[in-house]
């Protein structure tokens, strides 16, 4: 087991998979146009994520590694039906139509895939998903933050509230300019992050001296 300490900020943050690593950011660029479709999509990838690694979790440690992956995929796989079945009654049939192969895709994100084994199940189960809702909490932060943006600066509207600003971009719900716009605030995530931890450590350093 790891005794690595558990902080919800590796996974928002330091480890965020879509604004550090990028390991998820496709779906957040097709997919989160609006609030409401951003909303949909972090509503699928947490529920799938979450219920898939208790399931993953049981599976036995004696199969190969490669059959283990097949296993997961198949675990989310079947997690998948309930929890759209569930997303249905919460939201409307044309929003999750719009976006089916970017829910679709949840089934075989990083977090369920890669995290499992290099990192959620070398920790007690209590600690497991405290770790993984870190994760769970970056990629749905950062969805988020991408369809509002691109709900305001396509429509100057969220959520059917008009927001008053001088700038409109009607080809901001296109993938390119998601992809763009991925990029500018993965940028400045890093940037932000990078300067944070150099001041701290020079702050540490000070003190220790």
């Amino acid at each position: 087991m790891s005794k690595s300490p558990v902080r919800l900020k590796d996974g928002i943050i330091k480890q965020n998979i879509v604004l550090m690593s990028g390991l998820f950011a496709g779906p957040v660029i097709g997919a989160a146009t609006t609030w409401e479709r951003s909303l949909a999509l972090c509503f699928v990838f947490s529920l799938v994520t979450i219920l898939s690694l208790g399931i993953c979790r049981a599976l036995p440690k004696k199969i190969t590694f490669a059959v283990r992956i097949v296993l997961y995929a198949l675990a989310a796989t079947l997690v998948y039906i309930p929890v759209m079945l569930l997303a249905g009654l919460i939201f409307p049939p044309d929003l999750l139509t719009s976006i089916e192969l970017y829910l679709i895709l949840t089934v075989t994100n990083p977090l369920i895939l890669s995290k499992t084994e290099s990192r959620f199940f070398l920790r007690p189960f209590h600690l497991m998903y405290k770790d993984a809702a870190g994760f769970v909490l970056g990629f749905d932060l950062s969805c988020l933050l991408v369809g509002s943006l691109r709900d305001i600066l396509t429509d100057n509207m969220i959520a059917n509230n008009i927001i008053k600003i001088n700038m409109q971009i009607p080809a901001m719900d296109r993938m390119y300019c998601g992809f763009i716009l991925v990029g500018i605030l993965a940028g400045l995530f890093r940037f932000i992050y990078t300067r944070t931890n150099k001041k701290r450590q020079r702050a540490a350093s000070k003190k220790a001296g």
